[in-house]
């Protein structure tokens, strides 16, 4: 899941670059896009939170693995890349 503070701008923004990458690895992602309030209602439907802002500490997400992506805003793709398919991977 791809969230932001409202769901709209952000997460638009770099949705295609998180696309992009989720095509290219070797798995079989469906990317849901929402605003924190969504998450409470997804959280036990997700594998993996990519997110573009600074998530709450009682969000609940002790066993979901959490990607900050913001650095796709200045470029640094290759890096979030590396980092989305070590949590894939486990």
């Amino acid at each position: 899941m791809l969230v932001c503070g409202s769901g709209i701008a952000s997460s638009t923004l770099v949705a295609p670059t998180v696309e992009e990458i989720l095509r290219a690895s070797p798995y079989n992602c469906e990317l849901i896009k929402g605003g924190l309030g969504d998450l409470k209602d997804k959280i036990d439907q997700i594998d993996l939170l990519l997110t573009t802002i600074t998530l709450p500490g009682d969000m609940g997400l002790t066993d979901v693995p959490v990607v900050t992506v913001t650095g796709l805003f200045s470029g640094e793709k290759e890096r979030i890349k590396v980092e989305i398919l070590e949590k894939l991977d486990g």
